[in-house]
């Protein structure tokens, strides 16, 4: 190996990733992958899922374990979560990573974040919290506990600038991951899904979310059904859920409804309008273009909470980056079925409607940047460590 091969390889360099929930999972997975591609001899542990650890993760524990949200539902899990963290202090104390990548998953982040900085460990936050959502005040806190950010949406690169944050934006890396595995007609036909009209469920990964969000848009899907017989449900079911999950919600329900498992984004391409949880999905509907009612439900005290301290206009992602609202939000006391319903149905009989969201879709797209995003975090992530080695 000559000098400059030496000099930059990650032969003997370690890295901590660290995913709460599937999003991060996926987002971490292909990161991971690129960075053992780049470099097969770098050595990667941390908390994750089954993505993540296929792309050759070392887990620590499943992010399986870290799928609470609500601050109600966090008290319930402290014990188990105080747990992990133990885990996760002891192995930086003892392991002392070259840098802990931290995705998402604000809370329990945070707490690693002032674990690993009072080790004098490089920390990097990818995909960072959405302060914009919450108060000014959180994105100065976070720039205190890290290093550098890298962040997925390009309004974000000022917000954390300002903070005095080190901040990149290499595009989102659902751009080029977010698309149907063939044409619409080809889908419709292997689906035998006929003319009927067509309509998606995206209730959530987490058990929380299909406890709270899937009956109700069950009961918006028999009330669409009640005015439009000639339409079927497609209900693409998140790797973290179990069928008798689902099952046990749509025991009783006469729905024509076919479940899908990594079938996702065919379904949301083929579908006339999505019914979807605020998160991620959201933002992969928007990118596939399909039109798309944004929905949300919490326990009550964490819904009143969430009153007070959250900021945001908008919570719905495609909303967020547009800077207005493109896509109809049925969230608190909002989230009913007939409401939802009606809008579905005001959505699939108005074709000009239908464009005209569209076309705001379109736009948002465009401005995540272009394919390639996890291959350019991957390379800065090797980049910046080969820079620390040579401190």
């Amino acid at each position: 190996m000559n000098n400059l091969s030496a000099m930059n390889s990650l032969n003997g360099r370690k890295i901590f990733f660290l995913a709460g929930e599937q999003s991060g999972d996926l987002h971490g997975s292909l990161v991971i992958k690129h960075l053992k591609k780049l470099h097969p001899e770098v050595q990667i542990e941390g908390i994750g899922g089954p993505m993540m650890k296929a792309a050759g993760m070392n887990c620590l524990h499943s992010s399986d374990e870290l799928a609470v949200i609500g601050f109600v539902e966090v008290l319930k899990n402290i014990r188990p979560l105080y747990a992990i963290l133990s885990d996760v202090r002891e192995w930086l104390t003892r392991e002392r990573p070259d840098m802990v990548v931290l995705i998402d998953y604000p809370g329990f982040n945070q707490k690693v974040a002032e674990i690993a900085r009072s080790l004098g460990i490089h920390v990097l936050y990818y995909i960072c919290p959405q302060v914009w959502a919450w108060h000014a005040s959180r994105v100065k806190k976070f720039t205190r506990l890290i290093n550098e950010a890298v962040v997925v949406f390009p309004f974000e690169v000022d917000i954390w600038a300002k903070a005095g944050a080190t901040v990149n934006w290499f595009g989102h890396p659902l751009i080029g991951i977010a698309q149907p595995s063939a044409p619409k007609n080809e889908i419709i036909k292997l689906m035998q899904l006929g003319d009927a009209s067509l309509v998606s469920l995206l209730p959530g990964s987490r058990t929380q979310e299909i406890y709270y969000i899937f009956p109700v848009l069950l009961d918006a899907a028999e009330l669409i059904l009640k005015q439009r017989p000639n339409t079927r449900f497609l209900l693409p079911v998140a790797s973290t859920i179990d069928d008798e999950r689902i099952l046990a919600h749509l025991k009783g329900r006469d729905l024509p409804i076919t479940m899908l498992r990594g079938q996702t984004y065919d379904a949301i391409s083929v579908s006339d309008v999505c019914l979807v949880a605020s998160g991620t999905a959201t933002l992969e509907t928007a990118i596939i273009g399909t039109p798309m009612v944004v929905v949300y439900k919490v326990n009550w005290l964490t819904s009143l909470i969430s009153k007070f301290v959250i900021e945001a206009e908008h919570i719905g992602l495609p909303n967020v980056i547009a800077g207005k609202r493109i896509v109809p939000e049925f969230i608190r006391g909002d989230f009913k079925a007939d409401l939802i319903a009606a809008e579905a149905i005001k959505i699939i009989d108005d074709p000009k409607k239908q464009e005209t969201m569209r076309e705001d879709l379109r736009k948002v797209r465009e401005s995540l940047g272009e394919a390639g995003a996890s291959r350019r975090v991957a390379e800065h992530i090797a980049a910046r460590i080969t820079e620390l080695q040579a401190k």
